[in-house]
């Protein structure tokens, strides 16, 4: 039964309990031992809000009949036997840590301001060591068995001096497996691959970044396996190249304008601002000034570009001209990685782009087309031959920000049997999330290779 007592200047809620049988069963070997007295037993429980919450039971003392113990104690509903927190405070603490992603300081803060209980840090992390022994992480296995498809991302995240190599499956969002490593080499990877392999992991392609890890590991372990390169790693190389072309013509039109008679010190006057208003002209630090906050302009995909944006770039084309070729670069650029073409059509614009003398006058843009190599390119184009396939790892790559703000509060935990607790639980809870592990609808295999149209007309 549930009730209120006035305890001193607070109302404190009691949970009052009783388990005090003539007879009680031994925990360890189960033989019924006689009661010798009863005590009475206040344990710290969760309640209502901002009250301190106890369950005050009554239990029996008995004399062992075996040799586990002299003396044993009946057990009390909704405690550990002999503890001093009931299971609903150790689950509300579990939550905290794993669901919530508390630090452990802020755990103690919140449960002394909510529940007025005074925990300590060996409590929090018994707590959390407690969630991780419930799960079975081979049940993870097993749901990654049953839905997996195919289709793999693979990347690595630092953690101080620890590496932790992920798998993700990004047809159906969830991540499939990890490994922390001292070191990112190529005999951890393999080791990461292998065990993949080992478990019955079918992978028909693979999306990474330009790591070297993965040229010769990939092959190995699936012989049949097609490899896709991140473009996004690509495409931020070239747009630094790009920019710092931008940039090169801004500094140039700058110093054009330091150049002649020296301006009077102090703003101009209202009448010298109102002439170069009414001439509608720009000084040369204006227009390299206007260059450079909007620089950005010229390597915006096009699709996502606003009236003002195209307004701001005709007025950047019309102080410095040659910035065209840029763009028209990084037009031709994304029109490579475009959705919908085959990969001979890929080619056949790769091919314009590397002959354009245009293109390779230009200093930056030379830099630019040595990204463009034919080994790397083919693996750039991967997803072009799979109606289902990303061309980018940046599933594994959201997968790697949600570790890091994991992390973040886990200031306690830089051992590798912490981090890798933490991880298992993380999957754990991500797995019982997930739609797939409640139903099994009608997911999305990876389908079969397209044929390359090579008698499609090509684009130009």
């Amino acid at each position: 039964m549930r009730y209120t007592d006035p305890i001193g200047s607070q109302d404190d809620f009691i949970e009052r309990k009783l388990n005090r049988p003539k007879y009680y069963a031994c925990p360890e070997c189960g033989k019924k031992g006689k009661r010798k007295r009863v005590i009475e037993r206040r344990v710290k429980h969760i309640g209502p809000l901002n009250r301190q919450s106890f369950i005050h039971a009554k239990v029996g003392v008995y004399q062992a009949r075996c040799s586990c113990c002299k003396f044993f104690q009946s057990e009390i509903e909704g405690v550990p036997y002999k503890g001093r927190y009931s299971y609903a405070v150790r689950d509300g603490v579990a939550n905290a840590v794993i669901r919530d992603r508390m630090p452990y300081e802020l755990v103690q803060e919140k449960m002394k301001e909510d529940h007025f209980l005074e925990l300590s840090i060996g409590y929090v992390h018994y707590c959390f060591l407690w969630a991780h022994e419930q799960i079975n992480i081979g049940e993870h296995w097993d749901f990654v068995l049953s839905n997996f498809f195919g289709v793999l991302c693979i990347d690595e995240v630092h953690d101080g001096d620890w590496t932790i190599l992920f798998a993700t499956d990004p047809l159906n969002d969830f991540t499939v497996s990890f490994k922390l490593v001292e070191q990112n080499d190529q005999d951890n990877m393999d080791v990461f691959l292998q065990a993949l392999k080992d478990r019955g992991l079918y992978v028909g392609v693979a999306i990474t970044d330009g790591s070297p890890l993965y040229k010769d590991s990939l092959q190995t372990w699936w012989k049949d396996i097609e490899h896709q390169l991140c473009i996004f790693h690509v495409i931020k190389e070239v747009n630094k190249l790009i920019l710092n072309g931008v940039r090169d013509i801004k500094n140039r039109i700058q110093r054009q304008g330091n150049k002649g008679r020296k301006r009077r010190r102090g703003r101009p006057t209202k009448k010298a601002q109102q002439q170069r208003q009414a001439k509608k002209e720009m000084t040369k630090k204006e227009q390299a000034a206007f260059i450079w906050e909007h620089q950005y302009l010229i390597v915006k995909k096009h699709e996502n570009l606003t009236d003002q944006d195209q307004e701001n770039m005709a007025k950047m084309f019309e102080i410095a001209p040659q910035l065209k070729l840029f763009r028209q670069f990084n037009h031709h650029f994304y029109r490579l990685f475009q959705q919908g073409i085959t990969k001979q059509q890929a080619r056949y614009r790769r091919t314009q782009m590397i002959n354009n003398q245009d293109y390779l006058n230009n200093p930056f843009l030379q830099k630019a087309l040595k990204k463009l190599k034919k080994e790397p390119f083919e693996k750039m184009i991967t997803f072009l031959g799979w109606e289902n396939v990303e061309r980018t790892n940046n599933h594994v790559e959201r997968n790697n920000r949600s570790f890091r703000m994991m992390q973040k509060t886990r200031y306690k935990r830089r051992k590798k049997h912490t981090i890798e607790k933490a991880l298992e639980l993380n999957l754990y809870a991500r797995m019982l999330k997930h739609p797939l592990y409640q139903a099994q609808p009608d997911v999305c295999p990876i389908r079969l290779p397209l044929p390359d149209k090579s008698t499609q007309k090509m684009a130009a």
